[in-house]
């Protein structure tokens, strides 16, 4: 007891530096485990960052795809996709579908028509469809895949079919013209001669709707 008492200030001071030295690596150790913890923090909110601007970054686009498809119509997707993803969200071919004349992995763009061919569109044209595999499919028409160029349109110019002097088959190559208005033409111009193109909406049969079809394919 006589020891302790000499020497108590010197105990209590060891116990306090003890402490002290104590409260210091705890203090520490705390510390370095909240900055661990803020520095995740920030590496996980910053991955978020990523990811959504990389997902915000995709441009949503509306295509139409329209003949043999399973489920034609309008449908949502990303400038990323292509024709044959349309396809697919279109519910896939018909089984009397053909590609042939268009590039499946072509790129989609906002407001593209995409028009699916069957087997007998294809072998029913008479004239060579203007597609290939490097088609623009932006606009594809039952008898022909339009291709903005010179070349198509000098050719198109040069086909037009004369509604008083072409042949029964000639005017069957015109899309919506039957055998029975191809027959219904040549009797009506057989008794007067069409002055103007639009003189074929009197033919029976033939109204605006037709003559829509028709009209950039005919002349007098």
């Amino acid at each position: 007891m006589i020891f302790i008492k000499e020497h108590l200030k010197k105990i209590i001071g060891v116990i306090v530096v003890l402490v002290g030295i104590t409260g210091i690596i705890v203090i520490n150790y705390l510390y370095e485990e909240s900055q661990s913890a803020i520095a995740e923090s920030n590496e996980l909110e910053l991955v978020d960052l990523t990811t959504t601007t990389s997902e915000e970054g995709k441009k949503s686009i509306f295509i139409d795809i329209k003949g043999a498809v399973k489920k034609p119509g309008v449908y949502e997707t990303d400038e990323n996709s292509k024709v044959i993803d349309a396809i697919t969200l279109a519910g896939g071919l018909k089984s009397n579908a053909d590609t042939s004349n268009i590039n499946l992995s072509q790129h989609l763009k906002d407001e593209m028509v995409i028009y699916i061919f069957t087997e007998n569109e294809l072998k029913k044209s008479e004239e060579k469809i203007a597609c290939d595999t490097t088609c623009k499919t932006e606009v594809i028409e039952v008898n022909n895949c339009t291709e903005k160029t010179s070349s198509i349109n000098n050719e198109k110019d040069d086909k037009l079919i004369n509604i008083n002097t072409a042949s029964k088959e000639e005017l069957m190559s015109l899309s919506g013209i039957g055998e029975a208005k191809a027959d219904a033409i040549i009797a009506y111009r057989n008794e007067k001669q069409f002055a103007t193109i639009e003189d074929i909406m009197e033919v029976s049969g033939i109204g605006e709707s037709v003559f829509a079809t028709i009209k950039d394919s005919i002349t007098v």
